[in-house]
């Protein structure tokens, strides 16, 4: 089908439109931008840069999409956004290029980002992510597949968000957050039960993750200690070694557990 550009839309002859584009009044597209088959380009949105957009994302109203980054060291070096399929961008999001040459801002398939949440240069965010409403992303920051960042929350440079968490409202992420777990009151509170069911995850697979984080968050033990105890408990299932491999290669350090106090909160059926 063709495309249907309105007239009032500026749009670089550099730049590639696939079939089925529409772009609406006032969206600006600069320099070599790629819009895949059936992508939607709201009214004012800007798209800039070495920017790749994929089959089907919808973009809205004020989006800014391959901006420079916001970062002092960068001097004009050819640098890249990747926007996935299918993904939805709400009105007023920010996602910045990246800052070395040829380095990338890469957003993976099926995202929703939220009206006015921000992604700094080289965030590398995985499939299927929700960003909430306000979230702010520092600079390369990594979120894994089916996480969830809830409204409002700040995350640190270099900070990893893992497969399958869930990080709470209002959070300031400063260390990672291991993949399955839920983020809330600056502390892990536990397993993300309900992504999990969300997943269709097995029992023995929640049953065997949910021992994994009581031991690592709230069995008093040092890392090291942590995941020799689950290494020697819980059967190594692939979702058990992905949250220990997880644990080893920070780099900021782990989000802690919430205080002992509470934990005899914990219930079962985290």
């Amino acid at each position: 089908m063709a495309s249907i550009i309105d007239r009032r839309a500026a749009i670089d002859e550099k730049a590639t439109l696939g079939q089925n584009v529409k772009v609406g009044p006032f969206a600006v597209i600069e320099g070599d931008v790629t819009l895949e088959d059936d992508c939607v380009v709201g009214p004012h949105a800007y798209l800039t840069g070495h920017t790749r957009i994929g089959r089907g994302t919808i973009i809205h109203t004020g989006a800014i999409i391959g901006d420079a980054p916001q970062d002092l060291h960068y001097h004009g070096e050819k640098s890249y956004t990747e926007i996935g399929e299918n993904c939805i961008i709400r009105e007023y999001v920010t996602i910045h290029r990246g800052t070395e040459e040829d380095s990338c801002t890469k957003v993976g398939n099926n995202v929703m980002l939220m009206a006015f949440s921000h992604l700094g240069h080289n965030c590398l965010i995985g499939d299927n992510v929700v960003i909430a409403n306000a979230t702010l992303l520092a600079g390369r920051v990594q979120v894994e597949r089916n996480a969830f960042i809830s409204a409002g929350c700040m995350v640190h440079q270099f900070a990893r968000i893992g497969r399958l968490a869930m990080v709470g409202g209002g959070s300031a992420v400063v260390q990672d957050v291991p993949p399955f777990c839920m983020m809330q009151e600056k502390c892990i509170q536990g397993l993300n039960a309900v992504g999990l069911r969300r997943a269709n995850w097995s029992a023995e697979a929640s049953d065997a993750i949910k021992s994994a984080v009581k031991i690592y968050f709230f069995a008093g033990l040092n890392r090291m200690n942590a995941v020799a105890q689950i290494r020697a408990e819980v059967p190594l299932l692939p979702e058990v070694e992905e949250f220990i491999a997880f644990v080893e290669t920070t780099k900021r350090g782990i989000t802690s557990g919430r205080p002992a106090r509470h934990t005899a909160a914990i219930r079962d059926s985290e």
